[in-house]
């Protein structure tokens, strides 16, 4: 597969400018799956390291140019940058930890990804010293993970820093599984398309156009939209909007802010404008989203 086709996901299925609203993120393999009909396509994460825990066995996977099925429980640590894909048993269990170092604080970021974690590692349970723990720490990381408490993130962090280092130990015990892929440079289009989205990060909240954004980048507007259609499957006004909402997700599930400042700090000057495209992309209106991650 030519390297331009392989889309750069935050989490799958969504794009590259930000799909949640944690550095940390925890879900169930199934919950995810299941809207891709148990396929995850081939694609990569280039500012995010996941775990993923197989707590059952049959799942076939391809990292980089490697492909495996697995035979028992598994643990798979892909860092950022690294291709892969799975293909999932309607009856798998199993967790994913996603880690988007960038928005962590230097010294815990630097710290969730040990100098042995570099790379990609496969740990089968008969291989792992440490699979109980791991498992255990995992149960505990997705109970934390539904708090809305003040020690909510110190407490995702320090779980996630102790089952990469779990991990990690073992893989200084044990060869990893097959010869595993470096981690691949990216193309012009897909650098100029991770460019733009640094900068929709850094401005989403100020009035620029898409010809703003180009000629930031020394690019024209139609060359602009034609790499994001191309390397994110998006125009750039929808990513624009799409980080624009998530800020306002964020806004809506942890401040008590009105519905109009959450509008104007999310980079939207008219507060209707905003709430219609608000009901428009998530299905809910600010005020019934707000409601939904109180109940």
């Amino acid at each position: 597969m030519p390297q331009r086709t392989i889309p750069s996901y935050e989490l799958y299925g969504e794009l590259l400018s930000g799909a949640s609203t944690d550095p940390i993120h925890h879900e169930l393999i199934r919950d995810r799956s299941s809207q891709h009909d148990w396929t995850i396509r081939l694609h990569r994460h280039r500012a995010m390291a996941q775990v993923f825990l197989f707590r059952t066995a049959n799942v076939a996977y391809r990292l980089g140019d490697v492909t495996h099925r697995t035979s028992e429980p598994h643990i798979l640590f892909v860092p950022p940058g690294f291709v892969h894909g799975f293909r999932f048993d309607e009856d798998v269990e199993g967790d994913v930890l996603s880690i988007r170092t960038g928005d962590l604080p230097p010294g815990p970021s630097e710290a969730l990804l040990p100098a042995a974690m570099q790379v990609p590692c496969v740990l089968a349970r008969s291989d792992s010293e440490n699979f109980a723990d791991i498992e255990a720490t995992f149960q505990q990381l997705a109970r934390i993970y539904r708090r809305m408490n003040v020690e909510r993130r110190t407490l995702l962090e320090t779980l996630t820093q102790l089952i990469l280092t779990y991990i990690a130990g073992d893989v200084r015990r044990h060869a990893t599984i097959g010869t595993l892929p470096t981690s691949e440079r990216l193309s012009r289009h897909e650098q100029q398309a991770e460019d733009f989205c640094a900068l929709v990060e850094q401005d989403f909240r100020e009035e620029l156009s898409v010809g703003d954004y180009a000629r930031k980048l020394g690019v024209s507007p139609p060359h602009l939209t034609r790499v994001c259609r191309k390397v994110l499957g998006e125009s750039p006004n929808g990513l624009i909007r799409q980080r624009r909402l998530l800020e306002a997700k964020r806004l809506l599930e942890y401040t008590r802010l009105s519905i109009s400042e959450i509008a104007l700090r999310s980079g939207f000057r008219n507060p209707p404008f905003f709430s219609r495209t608000f009901r428009q992309c998530v299905g809910l209106s600010p005020k019934s989203y707000r409601s939904s991650k109180e109940a």
